[in-house]
C-alpha cells in the first residue's frame, strides 16, 4: 500500500511551525588542494560544511535564477542509533550561503535529490521515519522559492523503502526511485511516478527473488523510462513504458563484480553507465567501471580503470554539452574523471585532501565549470561532514 501524509506535514526541527528551520550559517573554509592548475580563474572555490549541524549532500541542481540548490542530511549515519534531519543549503554561484533550512520530525530524515519546480519553489525527494507506511519511506517535500514548506507526502510498503533518485520528466512529472525490502529481508527494485502535486500515476516493484537496487534513471525522447542498478553482483538496466510497463529488461552477468551507480544518455536512444568493478580474488580492489549499451538494452562494450593505490567506487555521472561525460566518486579526494563517448579518459582529478570523500551529484556550469556537492568522512559509517566545490572547465581548483 502506498501511505499519503496531509498537506500540513510533519514538525519540523524547531517543532514550532510546519515550515522548515532556518538554521545558523556554515562557516567556510579551505581545505588542502592538489593539482597541477597553473592557471584558474577565481570564480573556483571550496565550502566545507561542519560540525554536529551537517552531516553529507547527496544532491544539487542550479535554479532557474543562476544559484544553486544543495540537499543532504544534517547527520549522515551508516548505523544506529540515527538522528537528523533533511538538511537545504541555496548558494551563489561565487560560493555564498543565501539560504539554510532544516525538515524532519522525530525521527530520521535524510534528502537524497532536488528539482525545481515550475512556480519557483523546489521538489526534495528522501527518506523518513517520522511517518509513513512502513519502518522508513520515501518522502517527497513540495517547497516554496524560499525553501518552506508547502505540502509533502510519504511513499511506500508495510516494510522499509531505500531512496536513490528523482528524475523530472518531460511532462513535469517526477520519477523516484530505490529499492523496497519484503518482510523475508528480500530486496526489490522500486519507483514510481507522481504528478506534479505528488499524487501516485503508477508503482513499479521488481519481482527477481536477488537483491535488486535501482540507483539512477533517464528518460528517452520517446518517452520511455530506463532505470539502472544491479541485481546481486551484476549490473541491470530495465526500460519501462510511461505508463509503467516493463518494455525489457537485461542483466549484464560479466566476470566479477560491477555495480551500476550512474546512467546518461548516449547517442541514439542509447546509453552510457558507469559504476564500479571488482575482479576475483583477494583483496578485492574497486576500479571505476564504464559500459555502453544499445537503444534495446544489448551492451556495446565495457571497460574499466582506477588506481592500484585506492578503492574507486564511481557513483555518479552526467552528460557535458561537447558530447563527453564527468562521473564523481566515492574515493580517496573528491574524485572527477571526464570520459569520451568511448569511455577513454580524458582527464581525473583529485580535488581535495587525502581521505575519503564522495562526490555524489554534479552540475555542468553554463558559464563555465562544475559543481560538485558530496561529503566528508570523518569517521566510518558514523560521522561525515558536508563538502560543495565549484572547479574551472578542467576539474581544477586553484592551488
Amino acid at each position: 500500500m502506498l501511505a499519503g501524509c496531509a498537506s500540513t506535514g510533519i514538525a519540523t526541527t524547531a517543532g514550532s511551525t510546519s515550515a522548515p528551520s532556518t538554521t545558523a550559517v556554515a562557516t567556510s573554509s579551505s581545505l588542502p588542494l592538489t593539482t597541477n592548475a597553473a592557471s584558474v580563474p577565481p570564480a573556483t572555490w571550496v565550502r566545507l560544511f561542519e560540525g554536529p549541524d551537517y552531516g553529507a549532500f547527496f544532491g544539487v541542481t542550479l535554479t532557474p535564477e543562476g544559484n544553486a540548490l544543495a540537499v543532504g542530511s544534517t547527520n549522515h549515519r551508516h548505523v544506529p542509533p540515527y538522528s537528523g534531519d533533511a538538511l537545504l543549503v541555496k548558494v551563489t554561484l561565487a560560493g555564498d550561503t543565501l539560504w539554510e533550512r532544516t525538515w524532519g520530525g522525530e525521527g530520521y530524515e535524510q534528502a537524497w535529490a532536488v528539482e525545481p519546480a515550475d512556480d519557483g519553489g523546489y521538489y526534495v525527494f528522501g527518506e523518513t521515519d517520522s511517518s509513513g507506511a512502513g519502518d522508513r519511506d520515501f518522502f517527497l517535500l513540495k517547497t516554496d522559492e524560499e525553501g518552506a514548506e508547502e505540502w509533502h507526502h510519504t511513499y511506500g510498503r508495510e516494510n522499509r523503502e531505500w531512496p536513490y533518485g528523482m528524475l523530472l520528466l518531460a511532462d513535469r512529472d517526477l520519477l523516484v526511485y530505490g529499492f523496497s525490502e519484503d518482510g523475508g529481508g528480500g530486496r526489490h527494485q522500486y519507483a514510481l511516478r507522481l504528478n506534479p502535486d505528488g499524487e501516485v500515476a503508477w508503482e513499479y516493484v521488481g519481482e527477481g527473488s536477488d537483491e535488486e537496487l535501482l540507483l539512477d534513471a533517464l528518460e528517452t525522447e520517446a518517452g520511455s523510462l530506463i532505470l539502472a542498478g544491479s541485481i546481486a553482483e551484476d549490473p541491470v538496466v530495465v526500460a519501462l513504458t510511461a505508463d509503467g510497463t516493463v518494455a525489457w529488461q537485461k542483466r549484464y552477468e560479466l566476470p566479477g563484480w560491477q555495480y551500476a551507480s550512474g546512467l546518461a544518455p548516449a547517442g541514439s536512444e542509447g546509453f552510457l553507465l558507469t559504476g564500479f568493478a571488482m575482479a576475483g580474488g583477494s583483496p578485492r580492489q574497486a576500479d571505476t567501471w564504464v559500459a555502453r549499451g544499445d537503444a534495446a538494452g544489448e551492451l556495446e562494450w565495457e571497460t574499466s580503470f582506477g588506481s592500484p593505490d585506492f578503492d574507486d567506487y564511481a557513483n555518479s555521472l552526467i552528460p557535458l554539452r561537447d558530447g563527453t561525460y564527468l562521473t564523481g566518486a566515492i574515493s580517496n579526494g573528491l574524485l572527477l574523471t571526464r570520459i569520451d563517448e568511448d569511455g577513454q579518459v580524458l582527464w581525473r582529478r583529485s580535488l581535495v585532501g587525502e581521505s575519503v570523500y564522495g562526490a555524489m551529484a554534479l552540475e555542468e556550469i553554463e558559464e563555465g565549470g562544475f559543481l560538485v556537492a558530496g561529503f566528508i568522512q570523518l569517521s566510518n559509517g558514523r560521522s561525515y561532514d558536508a563538502i560543495l566545490v565549484r572547479t574551472d572547465a578542467e576539474g581544477r581548483l586553484p592551488g
